[in-house]
């Protein structure tokens, strides 16, 4: 039986190959996630518009394979061999639970950013806290059941429970919690609101608040974000794409390029963090 295995690994079809032979690379993307993604190409949202990028670093057209996330798996349908890859993985085991539910059948590039959990204030608020101790007395905003939630509360710290993110802002913007530890889309919730559907918008705009400048969020409220693929298969190989990608990101993608498209969508941009290129 082993020979006839070699044989077939040796005929699996390269991905790489396959992507360029057809002139389209093909990405699973959330069609309804801004900041992140959007099917509206007037503001397709971060991951979208670094998949652009990556297609023509590759030379290769880009190809969009749509999903409701609150229905369907973008790491799933990968697999499934509906697209080539997926952008905007955590690479952390507490924020990427999909994935292990998925085993040892998703591969991962190198890290292109790092994100995490930040801190929002009023502005009338004059402290730039750079970290949670600075802050420890001060009654901080978290969504329930969220990773910021759980930390403020294991470290003792005077935490407030919200249902949500938007309800987060409101209390701070009612001034009935001096900061809000959310996520890393605050920016885009200050500044936008919130999309609910494609068609309709439900906008809270806060012109009084504003993320904590200088802030980087610590290391149990942070994780790098990725590029993933699926795993190599006696039939498929996505080595070879996997090792071309981490290439491009290396020596094409500075921090500068990522750090304005970050900004284009009110997002802070953090290098990698160096502990988690360390796992």
């Amino acid at each position: 039986m082993l020979p006839i295995l070699m044989l077939h690994n040796a005929n699996a079809e390269s991905t790489l190959k396959e992507i360029r032979a057809k002139g389209v690379l093909t990405v699973c993307m959330d069609i309804r996630n801004l900041p992140y993604s959007n099917a509206d190409p007037e503001l397709p949202g971060l991951y979208v518009e670094i998949a652009h990028l990556l297609a023509e670093e590759l030379g290769v057209k880009l190809e969009l394979h749509w999903l409701d996330t609150l229905r369907d798996s973008l790491l799933a349908d990968m697999i499934r061999g509906h697209c080539d890859c997926v952008i905007g993985v955590p690479i952390e085991e507490r924020a990427m639970a999909e994935a292990i539910q998925l085993g040892k059948r998703v591969d991962f590039s190198k890290p292109f950013y790092g994100t995490g959990y930040v801190l929002v204030k009023r502005k009338d608020n004059r402290q730039a806290p750079k970290k949670l101790e600075d802050i420890k007395l001060e009654t901080i905003g978290a969504e329930g059941g969220s990773i910021a939630s759980d930390v403020l509360r294991q470290q003792g710290y005077n935490r407030r429970v919200y249902g949500s993110q938007i309800a987060v802002l409101n209390a701070l913007q009612k001034g009935q919690i001096a900061y809000g530890c959310i996520w890393a889309n605050a920016g885009w919730l200050i500044e936008k609101g919130s999309r609910i559907q494609q068609t309709e918008q439900m906008r809270r705009v806060y012109p009084e608040l504003e993320i904590v400048e200088g802030y980087v969020p610590e290391p149990r409220l942070r994780w790098n974000v990725a590029i993933a693929f699926s795993k190599d298969t006696p039939t498929r190989k996505t080595r070879e794409l996997q090792d071309v990608v981490n290439t491009i990101i290396e020596e094409k993608w500075s921090d500068e390029s990522l750090k304005a498209l970050c900004q284009k969508y009110h997002l802070p941009y953090f290098a990698p963090f160096q502990e988690e290129e360390q796992k």
